[in-house]
């Protein structure tokens, strides 16, 4: 006798559903046989059951427009004067709100936090790229930039570098990197040579200071693939580089009940052929496809009349896509 399988809170079984027996003998219900009404308790209980770093703390809360996530970051406030900072004058500054539908299946409600999480990391990390240019330092990377100021006024003759002196390319290197530090770290090359297809591979040292704080620098070389070795180039691939190392960092030690599921260390490719090879009975299959198809209507967003919709109109003829 197959026991009584526990759901959590939002969860509902469809009609009918099969129960998927696993290779190690225990039986399932696969996300995709159930249906959900979310509410703001059940994701808060999912959130209790969610750990990273407790520098990131999770929020869920509810509005007229229904339940969101949001991340409030433990740390110093960015616009406050550096100089009448303290070390431990510490904020809890909070990003954007991340809206859950409640239909959402509980593995997306996760999936939701865990990417709440990696864009607040990934927002402090871009402000940690400093560049020194002219006697003023910036944060080119920075999510503030003014996009609809930078699409007016950018002159691409006049941001277009001087052609190089024919000088090494250690040498070019090494009038850019003093200009460039990250997270109160220096950065300094240790090699660099030009591949037959005119890429230039170029390794670089991140060189920690007593300030410094992100964990994956610690004792980080990189390995950098630049089309060219100017200073937008170099800097360009540094930051791809820091981003990809923070993401790297939140697959590595988000988990939910103790489970690393985004780590790459972890081999998923098995338990996820298993619950979905099952064949669906004829009985439930209908009944499968009817609760799908409720599922998508209701995602169908609200069009109203104007210059967007007509935009749309334009795109649904271009594919001669079907609507519902």
């Amino acid at each position: 006798m197959v026991q009584e399988i526990p759901l959590r809170l939002g969860e509902k079984v469809m009609p009918k559903a099969p129960k998927v027996q696993l290779s190690n003998g225990d039986y399932c219900i696969p996300q995709h046989y159930l249906t959900y009404h979310h509410t703001l308790e059940s994701v808060e209980a999912l959130i209790c059951d969610i750990e990273y770093d407790p520098r990131y703390v999770v929020f869920a809360t509810q509005d007229q427009g229904g339940i969101y996530i949001q991340i409030g970051v433990v740390g110093h406030d960015n616009y406050h004067k550096k100089s009448t900072q303290k070390p431990n004058d510490l904020k809890l500054l909070f990003g954007r709100k991340w809206r859950v539908e409640s239909e959402l299946p509980t593995s997306e409600v996760i999936q939701s936090v865990f990417l709440a999480i990696k864009k607040s990391r990934e927002h402090e990390i871009r402000e940690l790229f400093k560049l020194t240019l002219e006697e003023s330092i910036t944060t080119p990377f920075n999510t503030h930039i003014d996009l609809p100021l930078m699409a007016e006024f950018y002159d691409k003759k006049q941001c277009t570098p001087a052609p190089d002196i024919d000088t090494s390319p250690e040498e070019k290197i090494a009038k850019i990197l003093p200009l460039i530090t990250y997270d109160h770290s220096t950065v300094s090359l240790q090699e660099v040579q030009q591949r037959s297809n005119g890429l230039w591979l170029v390794d670089i040292k991140v060189n920690q200071t007593e300030r410094s704080t992100l964990p994956e620098m610690e004792n980080r070389v990189l390995y950098l693939q630049v089309e060219s070795l100017t200073l937008n180039g170099i800097s360009r691939a540094l930051m791809q580089e820091f981003v990809r190392l923070s993401d790297l960092h939140v697959d590595q030690h988000f988990s939910y009940q103790g489970f690393h599921r985004f780590d790459p260390a972890i081999d998923i490719a098995d338990l996820s052929q298993q619950t979905r090879k099952h064949e669906l009975a004829a009985h439930f299959a209908s009944e499968f496809s009817k609760t799908n198809q409720e599922v998508d209507l209701k995602r169908i967003p609200t069009v109203q009349a104007g210059a967007l919709a007509q935009k749309h109109k334009d795109i649904i003829e271009q594919f001669k896509l079907q609507t519902l």
